[in-house]
């Protein structure tokens, strides 16, 4: 298995073609890890190496057991790009990914060509905040499956949940998942997630930047696209009708033609 170290962690990661010189790296979000991506990578232009990764606390990358930031975290991405020699990529990042992605181009701005931030946000909040902190405390209580039950109409829209099948899928899949997340390393990911603070930041992105927000997303609501579009210099937004925050598993061929026509 392929390892990097990054801020004296073993992280995890995958690349399609090393050959390839144009490279489009995937940033996983809360909770998730390289396999999340495996919807929207057969539909990404395959003029590309794809990388994908597990950021630290995840799947197959060492567990940090302290507390540590979004900037630590675009710190180990900085340093896995260092260690395969890879000096600038297009950076996609969904989610808490999409914070990575974001303190990336504002800290390592010289690492990341395009920017592509997925179902995203500026900065924790009091709501949000609550959401995910009663996330963390419900998920070291009860078994998997209650925890998907609890978690995933915060995840679907409406039209989602009407699929016939479709969430019991999704609650069979993740709960015989081997390779889950254990509750403390979620906490502290979880923790990294609410601090993160780009507001007023945003305005020292220089790279050219896409939004795709799901306009029923409750988890990441379209006022943070609102915002990310409006203090992004020249950034677009692409809003999927009708997709919550799981758009990744949905609509991965809507975002990959999104992605792939804005990398043209």
């Amino acid at each position: 298995m392929p390892y990097a170290s990054a801020n004296g962690l073993n992280l995890y990661y995958e690349m399609t073609n090393k050959d390839i010189p144009h490279n489009i790296l995937l940033i996983p979000g809360l909770g998730g890890d390289h396999r999340n991506w495996h919807k929207l990578i057969p539909h990404i232009n395959h003029n590309h190496n794809i990388i994908t990764f597990d950021n630290r606390d995840s799947c197959f990358s060492d567990r940090a057991h302290y507390d540590y930031s979004i900037k630590d975290m675009a710190q180990d991405v900085a340093e896995l790009l260092k260690s395969l020699d890879i000096h600038k990529t297009h950076v996609v990042g969904y989610s808490m990914g999409g914070a990575i992605a974001q303190e990336m181009a504002i800290s390592f701005p010289y690492l990341v060509d395009h920017l592509i931030l997925l179902a995203t946000y500026t900065s924790g909040d009091p709501r949000g905040d609550a959401i995910f902190r009663t996330f963390a405390s419900i998920k070291a209580k009860v078994s998997e499956e209650e925890f998907l039950r609890l978690i995933l109409p915060w995840s679907f829209s409406i039209k989602d949940f009407e699929v016939p099948g479709f969430i019991e899928e999704v609650i069979y899949e993740v709960s015989k998942d081997q390779f889950r997340q254990e509750p403390t390393a979620y906490e502290r990911q979880m923790k990294a997630t609410i601090s993160f603070q780009s507001r007023g930041r945003l305005n020292n992105i220089s790279s050219p930047t896409l939004l795709i927000f799901g306009d029923e997303d409750i988890l990441t609501p379209m006022r943070f696209a609102r915002e990310l579009v409006s203090d992004i210099n020249g950034s677009r937004l692409i809003i999927i009708q009708n997709a919550g925050h799981g758009l990744l598993i949905t609509r991965p061929k809507e975002m990959a033609l999104a992605i792939n026509s804005f990398l043209r």
